[in-house]
């Protein structure tokens, strides 16, 4: 359900893929986010993402893909 993570790490926001492994960083956890929602394009449906902050919490949410104008 979850393929998509996105990890604090070093003062970056790192955006992981379960199949493909890291996929980016930024210097925000917005930024990854958003990247996260480019993948939700190609299957265009909803991503579900877990976030580690950077003390070890796990929180997640539900990226949305942009929409197409």
């Amino acid at each position: 359900m979850f393929d998509l993570s996105v990890v604090a790490f070093d003062g970056r926001w790192i955006l992981l893929d379960e199949a493909e492994g890291e996929l980016g960083d930024f210097a925000t956890k917005d930024e990854a986010l958003k990247a996260a929602g480019f993948f939700a394009v190609l299957d265009r449906e909803p991503r579900h993402v877990l976030i580690q902050d950077d003390v070890g919490e796990w929180d997640e949410t539900v990226v949305e893909p942009p929409r197409v104008h």
